[in-house]
């Protein structure tokens, strides 16, 4: 999602250094042409204090280049903090200036938000430990009317937990909600249980926002009842694209006990594996890299731009090739295996379809592909090898 909305503002900016930008005058809020700007020339620290606090959007950034290319805006844009560089206009500096807080806020914001509702303390301790695991933000769900103590005196039936509790229609009002969490990808939620489910703000909280394309994690703290009655309440209550299994808490569980379910979690935040992609005779073949130096910097060149390689038939039973530039060579008295890849000698690169023994250092292995294959795709000559990444 941040590099989608970067992407969009990026190429606003470049559209309007191409095409012009209007300005405005607060006196008259008047536009008129005036010639494109070069963007090498703006200041990086120049920044308008009336809009100090003020937090920027994507909208923003589509209003005010509706307004530079005289397009008719939705919004009334009528003391807007526009003038980002306080000069009394809006032009193209103020956009740059305006895409820069939006990416600034970007990479600073976490794509995970642990949300919580807490009214005794006990969630609040993990949804605390949660947060420094992450290093995700964070928001709280406070009711707009506070909970007391009398509120959640469970042996009085006419308390207003029990009320609300015994009433699935009921929404307790939230105070000072979140403006939006279209910026997070995962969301953990956690809640005290509350006879047996979640409390109904959390039902507020839910029905407020779009979870249809979010990772929502449900956590829960309680003396003895269980998570799955709440789990399966929230899975019925709005779509959600991926919930994944709840977790239980008691008050007495420590960061290690929290840590170690995190652990455990598919985390959308966690890389995938990078692979060497080889394209031979117009198939591809996947390759994992070995735990090498050589094959950490071969994945740092390949990140550059891909890489082809000829190579030469030798002994029968490898093919070995020129690579452009040398590699840490580490090497060790190995006897290879069929789909082996090595470096040889620091600049060269073999592919084994057969066995040796020499001294070589592992840069990795084709994945799926049986020594047959690989010979038959190979042929009796020459081939060229295109290295990338997967």
């Amino acid at each position: 999602m941040k590099r989608l909305i970067s992407s969009i503002i990026t190429a606003v900016t470049v559209m309007l250094t191409a095409t012009g930008c209007g300005s405005y005058t607060d006196s008259n809020n008047t536009q008129a042409e005036s010639p494109a700007h070069n963007l090498t020339n703006l200041s990086a620290d120049v920044k308008a204090s009336v809009a100090s606090d003020y937090k920027y959007t994507i909208q923003d950034v589509i209003n005010l280049q509706d307004f530079l290319l005289s397009r008719p805006t939705e919004e009334d844009l009528t003391g807007k903090p526009y003038d980002l560089t306080g000069d009394n206009r809006w032009d193209v500096f103020d956009l740059c200036l305006m895409r820069r807080e939006i990416v600034d806020h970007m990479n600073a914001q976490s794509d995970t938000l642990v949300i919580y509702f807490s009214r005794t303390g006990n969630t609040e301790k993990i949804a605390e430990y949660l947060i420094e695991l992450t290093d995700a933000d964070s928001y709280v769900i406070e009711a707009a009317v506070p909970y007391t103590d009398a509120d959640i005196k469970y042996q009085d039936d006419n308390c207003r937990a029990n009320m609300e509790q015994n009433d699935k229609t009921v929404r307790p009002e939230i105070a000072n909600p979140i403006e939006s969490i279209d910026s997070y990808e995962t969301i953990f939620l956690g809640y005290p249980i509350w006879w047996g489910q979640e409390p109904r703000i959390i039902d507020t909280f839910l029905e407020s926002y779009d979870f249809s394309e979010k990772t929502v994690i449900p956590f829960c703290t309680s003396g003895s009842s269980g998570i799955v009655t709440s789990e399966k309440n929230i899975a019925d209550l709005v779509p959600i694209g991926n919930q994944l299994a709840c977790r239980r808490f008691p008050a007495s569980a420590t960061k290690d006990d929290v840590k170690g379910w995190v652990d455990t979690l598919p985390l959308n935040n966690e890389k995938s594996e990078t692979k060497l992609l080889l394209s031979v005779n117009g198939q591809e073949l996947t390759a994992s890299f070995a735990d090498s130096t050589a094959a950490k910097e071969l994945a740092e060149k390949l990140k550059a731009e891909p890489v082809t390689v000829t190579l030469n038939e030798y002994g029968g039973f490898e093919k070995v090739g020129k690579l452009p530039w040398s590699l840490t060579r580490t090497d060790a008295s190995t006897e290879t295996e069929p789909c082996d890849i090595m470096l040889y000698q620091g600049n060269q690169m073999t592919i084994f379809y057969n066995s040796n023994s020499w001294s070589y250092t592992k840069l990795g292995h084709i994945e799926n592909t049986t020594q047959e294959e690989l010979k038959a795709l190979f042929g009796e000559g020459d081939v060229t090898v295109t290295l990338s990444l997967k």
